[in-house]
């Protein structure tokens, strides 16, 4: 658990959480448009949407610890390679290929397969736990990327933390994946349903995978709609710029207990309720950023995101692991993943709404009203 707690962190926070410290130095460098700058981060997640499927099918087959230590050779050619980029199309080209293979085989894919096969009793608290490992990368990982820009610069800062991820997933893969999972080496103890591989046709032709699909990635893109806008919509209520950066915090913080609360809970609860909490939080949220004009609606409204936001994993491990087992685990969450895309593009979409009418409610309204039909068809969600 905590193993998988550290590769999220190294790959996520390293990845995404740090992207925005580049920006600026990026933008003097290269001379680019915002707009092309955002072309990167963009490319990475439509690139990891991508490669999904293919990573889950992988780490369903191969040994884990050989696709691990290929996502790492990935992050370590990449950053090395980004250090020595003249232009932004270079960049370009490592987020778009390099770069997803990591956050696919060493990013939240790979740990929440690993925590499926290691844990069954007390499984949705053990995927919560990992889960925090992005927010835990991306509090810890920027204080000390902000330092090193200061003091060395963005190139030997890429450097340190090519170093970084060698010295801690290198060492931490070998003793931790040097044992098999229990459930490996007693599968006379699991039932035959959770060793059933699951094929691709079979996966993608059930409701099982599709209304967890539905239902998670509107949930996903209201959250990436509240996180990347954040900063115009503090501008546009009135508030100082600096808040933002307490809010963004707050949405960390808000994430860990979510994932906390809904990872504890999924072994106890029927998962249908809790993704009605999450559900109902998010349109909570959203609501409340269309009305608000105070700092105290909008750090309520941060809170019900935040704490919707976290579940979002933990729920979805939860869903596909007690519904086709552990066996097509990666296989299935690869697909699951594409969410991902989902929440890469409603930013996007939002910003141009924003363009358009001036205001983000005809797209917090839009998000509100596909939520409520998702949410109602996850009542015909059913046991394996």
């Amino acid at each position: 658990m905590l193993y998988g707690l550290l590769l999220q962190a190294i790959s996520v926070g390293t990845v995404i959480y740090c992207f925005a410290l580049f920006t600026l130095p990026w933008l003097e460098e290269f001379g680019s448009s915002r707009r092309d700058l955002m072309l990167t981060i963009a490319l990475l997640q439509i690139g990891a949407g991508v490669l999904g499927p293919l990573a889950g099918r992988a780490l369903d087959t191969y040994p884990l610890h050989w696709l691990i230590l290929a996502g790492l050779a990935c992050m370590v050619l990449g950053l090395f390679l980004a250090q020595h980029v003249t232009a932004l199309w270079q960049l370009w080209l490592i987020y778009a290929t390099l770069l997803p293979v990591t956050m696919t085989l060493m990013g939240t894919l790979a740990a929440q397969t690993l925590v499926s096969r290691w844990f069954d009793e007390g499984r949705g608290l053990a995927l919560g736990i990992s889960a925090v490992g992005t927010n835990i990368g991306g509090i810890i990982l920027p204080i000390l990327v902000s330092a090193w820009l200061l003091e060395v610069g963005w190139r030997e800062t890429l450097n340190h933390l090519m170093i970084l991820a060698l010295a801690v997933v290198l060492p931490m893969t070998a003793f931790v994946l040097r044992r098999s999972p229990p459930q490996q080496r007693a599968q006379s103890d699991t039932s035959a349903a959770d060793q059933r591989q699951w094929t691709t046709r079979e996966i993608l032709t059930t409701s099982l995978f599709w209304i967890p699909f539905f239902g998670l990635a509107p949930l996903s893109m209201a959250f990436g709609t509240l996180q990347f806008n954040l900063g115009i919509i503090v501008r546009d209520i009135g508030l100082a710029d600096s808040v933002t950066g307490n809010l963004i915090a707050l949405t960390s913080i808000s994430m860990v207990i979510g994932k906390l609360c809904f990872g504890l809970l999924g072994d106890r609860i029927d998962h249908r309720k809790l993704y009605w909490v999450a559900n109902a939080a998010t349109i909570i949220a959203l609501g409340l950023v269309m009305v608000a004009d105070t700092l105290t609606v909008l750090v309520v409204a941060i809170v019900a995101g935040g704490i919707s936001g976290g579940g979002i994993l933990p729920l979805m491990g939860l869903m596909y692991s007690s519904r086709f087992g552990v066996a097509s685990f990666g296989r299935v969450m690869g697909f699951g993943m594409l969410t991902i895309m989902a929440g890469a593009m409603s930013p996007i979409i939002a910003g141009w709404v924003y363009d358009v009418f001036g205001s983000y409610d005809y797209a917090l309204l839009a998000l509100i009203v596909i939520l409520l039909p998702v949410g109602a068809a996850t009542a015909w969600l059913r046991e394996r």
